[in-house]
């Protein structure tokens, strides 16, 4: 009975055994699947960070070729560029194949994606224009349009690597429990697999320092590249504004001599007809009403000279200055179109320099021809306001206004509002265009009362 109990009790002792050693294989085997499937998910996850850090990476080198070759127009800088586009595609193509089973991923990566596709149209789209006039391609990177765009994009790859690195964790974290459930059961599978989990954690890092070190360094290189740009926009913004100057001395070279040559010659020639009809016009009176037609068209032509130097260069704004030569453009173009124009105007100005006065003259006069143009408008309104600081100047009217995609910096035929901008930036000021359809277009600039704005104290003294 007691030999029975005892092999009773052995025998029980070992199916215990078995079957705990049975339990203790299969939890250590579903934790080694577990864990193995973990692994798998974490390793996938590093290389989708490598597959966004790379994208992103290529994105600064195919903005890096597209800025060098507008910068030189030298066609070797877009080797970057045109190598980045396979690698972008081929990384977008993987990265949404990995995030085909992740319907959450999946819709991160294709908000972001569109960016990307954005800034690909946008660099395209500026290399376009760049090759027929890079001052046009580099308006529109003046516009921090594809600037937002890339920062969009770069968020966007940021926040999809931060979601990969918390998959990561957590699947660590995991593989770290059941590590834990297994160390109670077999030992030695325990040590190989923290061993494992060591080599996977070590590795990791090192990539990630290595990772990081890469990007470090593509960052300095496009801080490097974005100093480079902006000294150079500062070159072309001054180049910009000497043309203008020389435009516009040029322009009052040619209005002195029409003025003064034929002017000069339209007179006499009108002088001489009135001494000729005087003699004829008893004998001849067909010879009469010949020159009395020709005398008509020498007025016509004194006319038409008159407003060629008013268009060249007013001279209400040469002699009474700023506010009462906008007054009276405001009225021609007004009665021109027939309009219903409203004024607000200061009764005196601080004296401005002429490049400062022809300046803002030239905005006005841009900013009615457009609304004569394009807007189909009834009203205009002409605002000007001084303060101690800056001169503000508003011309709005109630025309169709602009389409809800419309972009001064990358849409062709509008370099008018390009040139305006561009004299508000030579004054150290800014332009602020509003708009919507149907609702009109509003143009705000702002110029600060700087010396480069006001005339010096003696100038101001003699007018």
């Amino acid at each position: 009975m007691a030999k029975h109990s005892l092999l009773l009790r052995n025998s029980l002792l070992l199916a215990g055994g078995i079957v705990l050693t049975l339990a203790v294989l299969i939890a250590s085997e579903t934790g080694n699947l577990r864990l193995r499937e973990g692994y798998t998910e974490a390793i996938r996850s590093q290389q989708l960070q490598s597959d966004l850090g790379a994208l992103a990476a290529e994105l600064v080198n195919a903005e890096a070729g597209q800025r060098g070759y507008l910068l030189t127009g030298k066609d070797s800088y877009l080797d970057p560029y045109y190598k980045a586009l396979p690698h972008i595609t081929e990384l977008m193509g993987r990265i949404r194949q990995h995030y085909a089973e992740d319907p959450e991923g999946l819709r991160l990566f294709g908000e972001t994606s569109q960016f990307v596709t954005r800034k690909l149209s946008e660099m395209a789209l500026t290399l376009v224009y760049g090759k027929r006039d890079v001052d046009v391609a580099l308006d529109m990177i003046r516009t921090d349009f594809g600037k937002q765009t890339m920062e969009s994009a770069r968020r966007g790859l940021e926040h999809l690597q931060v979601r990969e690195s918390g998959t990561v964790t957590h699947n660590l974290e995991a593989a770290e429990h059941d590590l834990q459930l297994s160390r109670y059961g077999i030992g030695l599978l325990t040590a190989i697999n923290i061993l494992l989990l060591v080599t996977v954690g070590l590795g990791h890092q090192r990539r990630m320092t290595m990772a990081e070190a890469a990007r470090t360094q593509l960052e300095e290189e496009s801080a490097r590249l974005d100093r480079k740009v902006r000294a150079r926009t500062r070159q072309l913004s001054a180049l910009a504004a000497h043309l203008q100057r020389v435009t516009e001395d040029e322009k009052t070279r040619l209005a002195r001599e029409l003025h003064d040559e034929l002017g000069a010659i339209l007179t006499a020639i009108k002088l001489d007809l009135h001494w000729v009809k005087m003699r004829v016009q008893a004998t001849h009176p067909e010879a009469r009403d010949k020159i009395t037609r020709v005398m008509q068209h020498a007025d016509q032509a004194i006319q038409i000279k008159r407003r060629l130097i008013e268009d060249l260069r007013p001279t209400v704004l040469l002699n009474l200055g700023l506010r009462e030569a906008i007054v009276q453009l405001v009225e021609d173009v007004g009665a021109r179109n027939q309009w219903e124009t409203q004024l607000e105007l200061p009764e005196s100005l601080p004296q401005l320099r002429d490049n400062a006065a022809i300046a803002m003259y030239r905005i006005v006069q841009e900013s009615l021809n457009n609304a004569s143009k394009y807007a189909e408008a009834t009203k205009v309104y002409v605002g000007l306001a001084c303060t101690e600081q800056q001169l503000t100047l508003t011309v709005r009217d109630n025309g169709r206004g602009m389409p809800p995609d419309f972009d001064v910096s990358t849409t062709a035929g509008h370099h008018g509002l390009l040139g305006m901008e561009q004299r508000v930036l030579a004054l150290g000021g800014t332009m602020h265009v509003d708009s919507s359809p149907e609702h009109g277009v509003s143009i705000r600039t702002e110029v600060p009362l700087t010396t480069t704005v006001l005339a010096p104290p003696e100038a101001a003294a003699e007018v």
